[in-house]
């Protein structure tokens, strides 16, 4: 599931009614010491612009890689610990409904059988109108987390005032189209004038190129500013379609 994957993680089929009561959370606030508490003392903390409460480490047994992506839209850096991670942190980032998210900024323990348990959820996120939701990525080829690591998830989400979201990351066309698009999320220079009249290029739908030639801009500094636009959705398109020079865009 998780990129993180701590020795002794819950094993599936574990009953452990009322896990969520026993937890303990641990987390670090930004340049401070590691704090510890009940699930319910989570309320109200901003764990979705904290980092992660230890730098994270491949999933055991398999090669990894510790990516390190900046927010377009905060001054952060979100570490992730998984490409899988990496890739909904772009979804995440491109999608204007969060607010603000960290990968793995809290560590859950717990016993069960007789053992300690840790579990670093994937992200804690903010919504757009302020909801604190905790997104796990779902098992390969699977549709749900096992049942008992659900219990204690829900359990922990209720008593913090959570959400509890699975999610897939994007894959395929969508992947690749946004994998893209995040190579032009940040602004470059003064683009004001020049957004303004592809603007009004692409108030009909439009191909790119067609569009950046009716705007008067060159090619190359049109199609780059185009490509900005599409990530700021100042310019939309059909996110199911590959992002080709000819994909049609319009004006949001």
């Amino acid at each position: 599931m998780s990129g993180v994957e701590a020795p002794g993680c819950l094993l599936e089929g574990e009953a452990v009614p009322g896990a969520g009561q026993g937890v303990v959370a641990m987390y670090r606030e930004p340049y401070g010491p590691v704090h510890s508490c009940s699930a319910a003392g989570l309320h109200g903390v901003a764990l979705e612009e904290f980092g992660p409460v230890s730098e994270p480490v491949p999933y055991r047994g398999r090669k990894g890689i510790i990516t390190y992506w900046p927010v377009a839209t905060r001054e952060q850096t979100v570490v992730c610990s998984s490409l899988r991670q990496w890739r909904l942190a772009v979804e995440l980032d491109f999608d204007p409904a969060w607010a603000a998210f960290s990968a793995g900024p809290v560590e859950l323990r717990w016993r069960a059988g007789g053992r300690l348990r840790r579990w670093r959820p994937d992200f804690l996120a903010r919504t757009a109108d302020g909801m604190r939701e905790v997104l796990v990525l779902k098992p390969l080829e699977q549709e749900s987390l096992p049942a008992a690591r659900l219990q204690v998830l829900e359990e922990v989400a209720w008593a913090a005032g959570w959400r509890v979201r699975q999610v897939r990351e994007p894959s395929g066309l969508r992947g690749r189209n946004l994998g893209w698009l995040a190579g032009y999320r940040f602004p470059a220079g003064d683009e004001d004038g020049q957004a303004w009249a592809l603007l009004e290029a692409f108030r009909q739908p439009a191909g790119l190129r067609a569009g950046v030639a009716a705007s008067g801009l060159d090619e190359l500094t049109g199609l780059d500013l185009a490509y900005r636009m599409l990530w700021q959705r100042r310019l939309l398109f059909d996110v199911a379609q590959p992002l080709l020079p000819d994909a049609l865009a319009w004006t949001a």
